[in-house]
């Protein structure tokens, strides 16, 4: 009887254990949560979302409202530590589960087999295929995996103080005023002590304007050439580029302290009316128009007399992508839910909220925005619409790996604040080049 108990008893231990070895794989799998409700991360790439990307911040919290049992927690961090975040945390294989990635780094990830294919959540979701278009998915598609989807509309140019410009006797720029014209103005406005092109170089990447300009010395028709090794980032039609960069920069377009002025400060100084001009792009537009209202004008930058390239462009392409962890794809529960987030991040009524805030989303939806008050943005929108200014299929510096890119944005801003001659800036680009 003894032995029959002992039998018995063990069978029950080893029915127990196995029990606890499945729903402790199962737990590993599927997530759970308190009350029911499932948690998923967001990694940005500023440090305040409501304050830096308020936009986001809205969609999160109207997803949020409408889904109460799906939690969105957003971690940020400013975007050289983020990106460096990012790349840690895919070694340790703790990756956010969805998150803003560099163009340049992004690619990286999915060659490693941290990003989750997106065609499986196109094909659940083909009114947000139909959504996107096919710029948009071509942007981030390699091989044939969508490892990544954009963030937003990437639209860009140079702000403008109409007050400055007006109190100093000066033409608005206009779509089409010549890089000859742009240089008067600096003239004119550093001899009266103002600001004229306010640049935060801290921040290195703050150069899309003048990325817009590299387009129009025939960019897109070079670069393949030049990352084959066929061809030099120093050549005659580049040569001219910096050269004007650095005619910028003996001119006094730019701060004095310029080199310790991160972005967001240049931000501050345009807003509170110390520059005339300021290169950005539509995210800003909401707090251009809290600030200046209607005292604000929109252009693409200058167009080049001494270049036989297509002057006429502008820049709205896809920004950089937002990437899910690939082992979303491990759980069922966290997969739905992350797919849930996407499809109203890419929906209609994202795009509401986007338009509200004065961004220009990824998708393609119609949307009726109420322009009152609005008069950044609505510029910029009319600069959009003009069908004879075309735009590349990408930024210059989105199609660069991460070092050629940093260098890029290095040679661009040590030409415009006189710490490079246009040779020695464009032979590190070279360089830099020769070691990938």
């Amino acid at each position: 009887m003894k032995q029959k108990i002992k039998k018995l008893l063990a069978m029950f231990l080893i029915g127990v254990i196995v029990f606890s070895i499945l729903t402790g794989c199962n737990t590993t799998k599927q997530s759970t949560s308190k009350n029911g409700k499932i948690t998923i991360t967001l990694g940005m790439h500023v440090a305040d979302t409501q304050k830096q990307e308020p936009v986001t911040w809205n969609i999160v919290q109207e997803f949020m409202k409408r889904n109460p049992d799906i939690i969105v927690k957003i971690q940020g961090s400013d975007k050289d530590t983020h990106v460096q975040n990012m790349k840690i945390a895919a070694q340790a294989g703790e990756l956010p589960d969805i998150f803003w990635m560099d163009s340049s780094v992004a690619p990286q990830l999915n060659k490693a087999g941290d990003l989750l294919d997106l065609n499986d959540f196109l094909n659940k979701y083909p009114n947000v295929s139909a959504a996107l278009n096919d710029n948009m998915k071509k942007a981030f598609n390699s091989d044939g995996v969508q490892y990544g989807l954009p963030y937003q509309a990437l639209v860009t140019g140079i702000w403008y103080n109409k007050s400055i410009f007006e109190k100093n006797g000066l033409k608005f720029p206009t779509n089409g005023t010549t890089y000859e014209e742009l240089l008067n103005d600096v003239r004119v406005l550093k001899s009266k002590g103002i600001v004229p092109i306010v640049q935060g170089a801290k921040d290195p990447y703050s150069v899309w304007a003048f990325l817009i300009a590299l387009e129009r010395y025939g960019y897109f028709e070079k670069i393949d050439d030049i990352l084959a090794g066929k061809a030099k980032f120093n050549n005659p039609d580049f040569v001219k580029f910096f050269d004007k960069l650095v005619e910028l920069g003996k001119n006094g377009a730019f701060p004095s302290n310029a080199s310790t002025m991160t972005y967001f400060q240049a931000k501050e100084e345009f807003l509170a009316g110390r520059a005339a001009m300021f290169d950005s792009g539509m995210w800003d537009a909401a707090a251009i128009d809290e600030k200046l209202g209607e005292n604000v004008g929109f252009w693409w930058g200058p167009t080049f007399s001494d270049s036989s390239y297509n002057q006429k462009v502008k820049m709205d392409v896809p920004s950089a992508p937002l990437c899910v962890s690939a082992k979303v794809g491990k759980d069922r529960i966290k997969k739905d839910a992350v797919y849930k987030f996407l499809a109203f991040y890419y929906g209609p009524e994202a795009a509401k909220i986007s338009y509200a805030g004065s961004v220009i989303p990824a998708t393609n939806y119609k949307v009726d925005v109420d322009m009152s008050g609005k008069y950044a943005f609505k510029q910029l929108v009319e600069a959009l619409q003009d069908p004879t200014w075309k735009s590349p299929m990408a930024q210059p510096d989105l199609v660069l790996d991460q070092a050629v890119q940093a260098q890029l944005y290095d040679s661009m801003y040590g030409a415009m604040l006189g710490l490079y001659t246009t040779n020695q800036a464009l032979d590190k680009l070279d360089a830099i080049l020769k070691q990938q």
